[in-house]
């Protein structure tokens, strides 16, 4: 069987349907076998007629980046796609309207900007949704139909993943949406000789078991769900509010109840409010949220009571560029607080890794009484990946406070020294558990204390309890060394980790001497880990989407030698392609 390993995109305006044709041919070919991931573009108006993206990547094998040039490019808007053109490769397929329902304005064809290594193909696309509905509503199935036609795909089931994709709407919606993408398919059969080599014809992939195609917010909100989360307080925010979307349906149903508040302070506020009464609670967040609850963040650790933040990075600093991807809340994270303000830090690494990375801080909070901040990104966020379903929690991770014993009640300390420093924590409503809690400094019955042995003590034992969680903290994702030593070694974090491993594979095929490291944890960070890995490298190399490597820096801080940085802010995922083409420069 042939390698499969293409990507293609469809560029269109808001309300073109541009969103819905990525989806629909995402989940066909899920269907069909292959592994998917796919990310969309949008404009950041609620309701804007900016230009939409459809990004999708599909492969006969595992796929960890979304792949950063598209092999098709499909124009259903010419003055949006011929911005687009510079994301299509050399020699690639463009799909064009030859019959738009206005003539183009002098230089407005996507076509009289193209490349001339380009594929081209003419479809008429606003005409035959004009003859298949009686309006241009389904050019973006006729634009689906074209490529299955082109690429020698299963027309009959194609047509039974678009009656899936709107089977709740009306059966005049359902046949409009069907019989485009039948027009698109039958004209592009019978008129357009292809040009091209690449083809889907004789490839047999065998559907792995039950799949999962979902985004990341999708699988907080349902390991969230799994992990007995009781409490959700959120304000709506891009891109996390279709967490709170998701559990605004389901979370009652789990007994559990969600607060819509009137900011972001409120919400945090509640979700420690909800701590302390000794349920597992949440809430989700973008930067600009973030940068509001940071006040909050301090009470948390003070007081020790369990709060998990979901924080999904966007364009900064401020408002910034809401539905653009950007890993640049790192410092944020780790640092944004008054005082000495350890809390953990847990980054998924892709989008499977967001359903475990929800479990378990909800887990960690819980055990070790303090704030658990959880960075995704847009990118993570909503790119919609093929995965296998996630197996459950344990019970263990269910209940992981370690409450008072009877002894210990008889004359209870809310804030013993304890030598993990984690203290028994007794629920309120707890016979003998009466305990003081204050964001002030406090003794171990938890009243006041401003002495100077008092708050050394208090804080040895929060950073002693903080470093006790690397004994709970997922271990760093290391690839094997080829050598002894390698040439070079690349370190990364959050979304642009796949993107990192899948350049160092590649690396390796070209003769690249090459290792890479990523780590979920990222504070308490592993650092005698990094520091083992670093060791074994002569070079190191850290790409990320932020302007000023703020990983970079506190891997230089650790490591205590120089690093190669690769930092973009393009609003787009981490390429692959881009980490490869800086470590043939090294």
């Amino acid at each position: 069987m042939k390698d499969i390993n293409i990507v293609i995109e469809i560029c269109g305006s808001a309300g073109e349907g541009t969103i819905s044709a990525g989806e629909i041919l995402s989940r066909f070919m899920s269907g069909q076998g292959f592994e998917i991931m796919s990310f969309d573009a949008y404009p950041a108006e609620i309701r804007g007629f900016g230009k939409c993206v459809a990004h999708t990547r599909i492969s006969s094998a595992v796929i960890n980046s979304p792949g950063k040039l598209a092999d098709v490019l499909i124009a259903l808007n010419d003055g949006h796609a011929i911005s687009q053109l510079s994301a299509l490769k050399k020699g690639g397929i463009l799909i064009y309207d030859s019959q738009p329902a206005k003539a183009h304005e002098e230089d407005k064809s996507v076509l009289g900007w193209a490349d001339p290594s380009v594929v081209p193909y003419g479809i008429p696309l606003a005409m035959l949704a004009q003859r298949a509905a009686g309006n241009l509503r389904g050019r973006n199935m006729v634009a689906l139909g074209a490529i299955a036609a082109l690429f020698h795909l299963d027309k009959k089931g194609f047509t039974e993943s678009i009656k899936a994709r709107y089977g709740k709407k009306k059966q005049i919606v359902i046949d409009s949406n069907v019989n485009s993408f039948i027009e698109g398919f039958e004209w592009t059969c019978n008129h357009i000789e292809k040009a091209d080599d690449f083809s889907f014809k004789g490839v047999q992939m065998k559907p792995e078991g039950d799949k999962l195609i979902i985004n990341g917010n999708q699988l907080v909100a349902k390991a969230a769900l799994d992990a007995d989360l009781k409490f959700y307080a959120g304000y709506p925010i891009t891109p996390a509010t279709k967490i709170m979307e998701i559990l605004s349906k389901e979370l009652p149903a789990y007994g559990g109840t969600l607060l819509q508040t009137e900011d972001e302070i409120s919400a945090i506020g509640a979700v420690i409010g909800a701590g302390y009464g000794g349920v597992r609670a949440m809430t989700a967040t973008s930067g600009p949220g973030f940068a509001l609850m940071t006040e909050f963040t301090g009470l948390s650790v003070m007081a020790e009571v369990p709060a998990v933040i979901v924080n999904s990075q966007r364009g900064g600093p401020s408002t910034g560029i809401p539905t653009k991807t950007e890993q640049s809340d790192f410092n944020a994270a780790l640092y944004s607080a008054t005082g000495d303000c350890p809390r953990i830090v847990l980054a998924p690494t892709n989008t499977a890794s967001c359903y475990d990375a929800t479990v378990l801080a909800l887990y960690l909070a819980e055990k070790y009484q303090t704030l658990v901040l959880l960075l995704l990104d847009f990118f993570l966020s909503n790119s919609i990946r093929n995965i296998d379903l996630p197996e459950k929690p344990g019970s263990e991770m269910l209940n992981a406070n370690i409450a008072p014993d009877e002894e210990e009640l008889k004359a209870y300390q809310r804030y013993k020294i304890t030598e993990s420093g984690i203290s028994p924590r007794a629920i309120p409503g707890t016979p003998g558990g009466i305990s003081f809690y204050t964001g002030l400094e406090h003794d171990e019955d938890g009243r006041p204390n401003y002495s100077d042995k008092g708050h050394l003590a208090m804080s040895e034992k929060r950073f002693r309890k903080h470093m006790a969680v690397l004994d709970d903290a997922p271990a760093p994702v290391i690839s094997d060394f080829q050598k002894e030593r390698a040439d070079i070694g690349v370190i990364s974090w959050g979304s642009s980790a796949g993107a990192a491993h899948e350049a160092v594979a590649t690396a390796r095929k070209e003769g690249i001497n090459a290792a890479s490291f990523s780590s979920m944890m990222l504070s308490p960070f592993p650092e005698e880990a990094l520091k083992e890995f670093s060791d074994r490298c002569e070079k190191i190399l850290v790409p990320e989407l932020n302007f000023s490597g703020q990983f970079a820096d506190f891997a230089t801080q650790v490591l205590q030698r120089p690093c190669e940085r690769l930092n973009f802010i393009t609003g787009r995922p981490m390429a692959a392609e881009d980490i490869l083409d800086k470590m043939r420069e090294m």
